[in-house]
């Protein structure tokens, strides 16, 4: 599922007025915590029923998840939810390091990740099959967005485009080709570190046949971004940091989420989202559970997944966070109706990037950008 080849993007047609609800997965980091009431998953023990939920920082990502827990909870009075916000990009090697440590001491139980950490997470047999008696809003979501084995289920795609200050850029951007080819941007590119698929994907899309460069043969793509690294400003590892780069000038424009962007043109930032002439990039957005939880921690984590999964509950994260939704059930706000990131032709013509074969050798990835690119930055 999810691959590069463009054709092969899951068709979205079937799901028009019914809901495309996305978020973006780069929030900076920050935690926070919140208790709740116990459950019958405690097994009629008095013991709390103790989990981590992960959830995506900043732009209204923590309305609905920490609603939904706290409704949850007031039932259950049993059960006590810890929040634990950050990015994916930070949380995910902690996981990692977490269950090298003690597989059976998840540093989260379940929570919201983005497709490059549900591709890694399947690579790293991270993830707990969903328990669909349990999940049964599994079944307003299409089968094309259930992951292998029910070990997650896609909720929401949104689209990475190119972001830039409109009051400070001249010519507004059309093509990918503008963040690496642009004399306007030189210099003023942002990117996120080590968020391969923002501007790999797309250079291997636009350019790769004619650097002779593919997944499966990505070093002339680190090397084209090495020869043209006086495009590239700043790399950022945080929302809050990129938002702030753009709206001040001292970066014009950033391969990013649309949703989020539009967040902050909502709140007023002088910025813009361009959609690319060759197709955004698909990102799809999943909850799952982590492998190692209790029992008891599963059972629940299914519980709020489900109730997560409602078409209410996505509807609202829609209005909140202005994320395209899977659900056959969910609607879209009105005031998305008209956003391009929901269109169905927009959704249909994405670029894919393969997250299987970025999840396999995200080290040897990480090795290029650091010895060809990183040096150059220094």
């Amino acid at each position: 599922m999810f691959k590069s080849n463009k054709k092969r993007f899951l068709s979205l047609a079937s799901l028009t007025l019914a809901g495309t609800l996305v978020l973006s997965a780069c929030g900076g980091a920050s935690s926070s915590s919140n208790t709740a009431g116990g459950s019958d998953s405690s097994g009629g023990s008095g013991d709390k029923v103790k989990l981590t939920m992960f959830i995506w920082a900043g732009s209204n990502q923590d309305v609905v998840p920490k609603e939904v827990v706290a409704n949850y909870v007031k039932e259950h009075p049993n059960v006590e939810v810890t929040f634990e916000e950050s990015s994916n990009a930070v949380m995910y090697p902690k996981m990692v390091a977490g269950k090298q440590a003690d597989p059976n001491n998840p540093l989260v139980n379940f929570g919201y990740f983005n497709a490059d950490a549900t591709a890694k997470g399947l690579n790293d047999d991270m993830w707990e099959p969903l328990d669909t008696s349990i999940v049964t809003n599994i079944k307003d979501i299409p089968e094309q967005f259930h992951k292998p084995d029910n070990k997650g289920v896609v909720w929401g795609v949104s689209s990475f485009a190119l972001v830039y200050n409109k009051d400070l850029v001249k010519t507004p951007p059309t093509s990918w080709n503008d963040l690496w080819d642009n004399e306007e941007f030189k210099g003023k590119t942002a990117l996120w570190d080590y968020m391969f698929y923002s501007y790999i994907s797309p250079l291997l899309e636009v350019k790769g046949q004619e650097l002779g460069a593919s997944y499966d043969n990505p070093e002339p793509a680190f090397q084209f971004w090495a020869d043209h690294s006086d495009q590239i400003g700043t790399l950022v590892t945080s929302n809050d940091q990129l938002k702030a780069l753009l709206e001040s000038g001292d970066a014009l424009i950033a391969p990013f989420s649309a949703q989020v962007a539009q967040t902050w043109i909502d709140g007023g930032s002088p910025l813009a989202v361009a959609y690319p002439s060759e197709g955004a990039i698909s990102f799809p957005y999943t909850l799952q559970v982590v492998k190692g939880s209790t029992p008891e921690q599963t059972r629940v984590a299914n519980e709020i997944i489900n109730e997560l999964l409602s078409a209410d509950a996505l509807s609202q994260y829609a209005e909140a966070t202005g994320t395209p939704v899977t659900s056959t059930t969910a609607a879209v706000p009105d005031k998305y109706k008209d956003d391009l990131s929901f269109s169905v032709e927009t959704q249909s013509n994405g670029i894919n990037p393969d997250w299987d074969v970025l999840a396999q050798n995200s080290s040897s990835w990480k090795e290029l950008w650091d010895r060809l690119v990183k040096t150059k930055l220094q």
